[in-house]
């Protein structure tokens, strides 16, 4: 209860309670844990509201290089581990390979299990290889693994056939205590080029940045020669202590965003174009939910564009926290001040070179939809990059390497003062 006494005047309690209500405001990040990749090796927190230095975690030199395997939880804790693919190299049999963990306390390294193992079947040769990816929990309880184990027959160098089984699990934060959570096998394949990759599936395993919640994702693909072909998505969701798996009715191209529970997903349907060209089909995000596909971004009905090898797509998407909106980074192949050509079936036309390149000018930006049945754009900043949402109604950016903090529906900014490199070297948990 606020007391007033007689001395203190009714400006002053005016100007305390607005200021209590500022404190205690959503829009000022609070409950919002930021984390910023600083040289020369350091992860920095700042505090969501005020953007005051909380603390300062030394890192891996190596991380700096790598910020896309940088993963942090709400919890405070931060994984590094450089994600090995197969079939292994050489020098990834050669090498130690070692995950850095900080638990939120301290630090320490965990084998990643890297692995190769060859044997003789008659006269052919047999390579089990398995690569395992760390992944955080959201609550901080648990690291999350998954893996491909491939057996691959080869003869003279040559790679004849392989099966692959796929496998998630969990352990305690020191990597022991192996439980295991899913196992897929796929069924065997003959490999036709002579390199099984580019005919044979493998699994890919998706979770939110923020750490395993309630679900995970994986897909099957086969990685081909040019592009690679997606076969079928899971859905494995947490109920009663067990997982489930749940087909998708479509296999998921690239996932950008999903709720926590994984009833609402953002998906990116990615250009077609290999070989040298970048516009060869319609880049899409939709927003997949109650069985339904919603289309937030539609590179070809916005920007017109199918004559010209340039192609417009969203780099990030994030669903705000009560999932009314989705806000996305737009960028292109592009650039405004170099040139560009025919797209591979295309005519000259004028008026929609000058089009392409008014848009190119204002990119990236970051646009913000409604997910009504038909959304409906509710914010467009050009020159800016999407980190996260800090609010219902607010999202932080990056606009000119400074953290801004952009309101809907009034388009006021507050800017931090905090400069950074780029978008991904910050994390908004």
């Amino acid at each position: 209860m606020l007391v007033v006494n007689s001395d203190f005047s009714m400006r002053r309690v005016w100007l305390l309670i607005v200021g209590l209500l500022m404190f205690t405001a959503p829009g000022l990040g609070q409950g919002k844990r930021l984390w910023v990749l600083r040289s020369p090796g350091e992860m920095v927190e700042y505090d969501a509201a005020t953007f005051a230095v909380k603390q300062t975690v030394k890192i891996p030199a190596e991380a700096m290089k790598s910020p896309e395997s940088i993963r942090v939880n709400r919890a405070g804790q931060i994984l590094f581990a450089i994600p090995v693919p197969l079939p292994l190299a050489e020098e990834d049999v050669a090498s130690a390979h070692k995950v850095w963990f900080w638990n939120g306390h301290s630090g320490t390294t965990i084998d990643q299990g890297v692995k190769r193992e060859v044997s003789t079947t008659g006269s052919n040769q047999a390579i089990t290889e398995t690569a395992p990816v760390p992944f955080l929990s959201a609550d901080g309880g648990h690291l999350f693994w998954f893996a491909n184990s491939a057996r691959r027959l080869q003869r003279e160098g040559v790679d004849l056939s392989s099966v692959t089984t796929w496998r998630a699990w969990r352990t305690d934060l020191s990597g022991a205590g192996r439980e295991e959570l899913a196992t897929t096998k796929f069924p065997d394949c003959r490999c036709e080029t002579g390199t099984c990759e580019e005919t044979c599936p493998y699994g890919e395993f998706w979770a939110s940045e923020s750490g395993v919640e309630k679900f995970f994702l994986m897909t099957q693909f086969v990685p081909g020669q040019s592009e690679p072909q997606y076969k079928a998505t899971t859905l494995y969701r947490q109920a009663g202590g067990k997982w489930a798996a749940t087909p998708l009715g479509e296999p998921l191209l690239r996932e950008l965003d999903a709720a926590s529970d994984g009833e609402a997903i953002v998906e990116a349907i990615p250009d077609t174009g290999c070989c040298g060209w970048s516009n060869q089909s319609n880049d899409q995000t939709l927003v997949l939910s109650n069985g339904k596909r919603t289309t937030v971004f539609d590179e070809q009905a916005t920007y017109k564009n199918s004559d010209y090898d340039v192609s417009f797509y969203t780099s990030n998407a994030r669903l705000s926290p009560d999932l009314g909106y989705v806000a996305m980074t737009i960028v292109s192949t592009a650039q405004p001040n170099k040139p560009f050509q025919l797209a591979q079936d295309g005519d000259a036309n004028p008026e929609e070179s000058q089009r392409i390149r008014r848009a190119l000018t204002e990119l990236p930006a970051v646009e913000v939809k409604s997910m009504d049945e038909t959304p409906r754009l509710v914010a467009y900043v050009p020159h800016a990059t999407l980190v996260g949402w800090m609010s219902e109604k607010e999202i932080l950016m990056v606009e000119d390497h400074a953290l801004v903090v952009y309101t809907l529906g009034t388009g006021s900014r507050r800017k931090s003062g905090l400069r950074v490199e780029d978008a991904g070297r910050v994390f908004l948990r």
